[in-house]
């Protein structure tokens, strides 16, 4: 009632304008002014009674591509934490698919210019070498069980699937990316030597440096001889060379005998792991274990 009552007395005040007397004036203010005085900051909202302020963002592409992804004062390289610690083991899981990518790639490049360390600086990582080796240690156990199936074609004998390949392939394989690489880096630590070289730079050039034998180990079940021994010559030409040039820049600043010695000798090695994996996975057909003949037909 009482609106209404207040919009009675509006209208009998104040005549509403009809089309004809309503009429609206267009005015020309004028080119724009660009003011140069400095902006107001919002700290000083309070401090002044003014309410017309200006405020402007400045910001150009070199401020934004600047600023960390993850937030904070995040930077690359390893963070001082206690080892027994979850956020110790984190960030060297901490990588994304362009970097493992990239990573990969250059693992089975054998070039003389690849040292392949500096692909793994400032952070090397942990994410890419155990999924290199669980591949690995999956696809040498189903290859090997497929060439035993192909070698027990056309015989007098009877396939079974050997599960216990899982398990050797998963112990050589996890036992020669830690023993190895540890051993390496305690023998170095023990003559106090200059090279730059870590435990987990050495765990993870030696995983990557596996990445080149999935391919191989697939191709393996073929059942030829002189094709898999090619194979096996092309495995070490890729991941070996990588991982022996690698170790050889790296002692680049010891004794010249010592490191042609500590080289040699982990070439060896690393050609005993793939020798290894041809003669146990893959062994000929003249020479594969514990067939089982099938009962006579009655």
């Amino acid at each position: 009632y009482f609106i209404q009552t207040n919009l009675r007395e509006m209208s009998d005040k104040e005549p509403i304008l009809n089309d004809a007397e309503f009429e609206i004036d267009f005015q020309d203010f004028g080119e724009p002014v660009l003011n140069d005085e400095p902006t107001t900051s919002l700290g000083d909202l309070n401090a002044k009674g003014n309410t017309d302020y200006k405020f402007t963002v400045e910001s150009s592409d070199e401020e934004i591509g600047n600023i960390p992804l993850g937030g904070g004062d995040e930077t690359p390289g390893p963070r001082n934490t206690a080892f027994w610690s979850i956020e110790f083991y984190q960030q060297y899981f901490n990588v994304n698919d362009a970097m493992v990518f990239e990573r990969l790639m250059y693992a089975c490049m054998p070039l003389p210019s690849n040292n392949y360390l500096e692909k793994l600086k400032p952070l090397p990582d942990l994410y890419g070498p155990l999924w290199v080796c669980i591949t690995l240690i999956f696809s040498t156990s189903i290859s090997g069980n497929m060439a035993d199936f192909f070698n027990s074609m056309g015989q007098d004998t009877e396939f079974i699937y050997q599960y216990g390949k899982v398990s050797i392939a998963a112990t050589v394989i996890f036992s020669y990316v830690t023993v190895i690489p540890a051993l390496l880096s305690g023998y170095l630590w023990y003559r106090k030597s200059n090279t730059d070289l870590k435990l987990i730079d050495t765990l993870s050039l030696y995983g990557y440096s596996l990445s080149a034998l999935i391919p191989v180990s697939i191709l393996l079940c073929i059942n030829h001889e002189w094709i898999r021994w090619m194979l096996v010559l092309a495995a070490f030409a890729c991941s070996g060379v990588v991982l022996l040039i690698t170790i050889w820049k790296i002692l680049g600043e010891e004794p010249k005998q010592f490191a042609m010695i500590i080289t040699a000798v982990l070439g060896v090695l690393h050609f005993a792991l793939i020798l290894l994996f041809k003669m146990y996975f893959f062994a000929p057909a003249a020479h594969h274990a514990s067939p089982t003949t099938k009962p006579p037909a009655t």
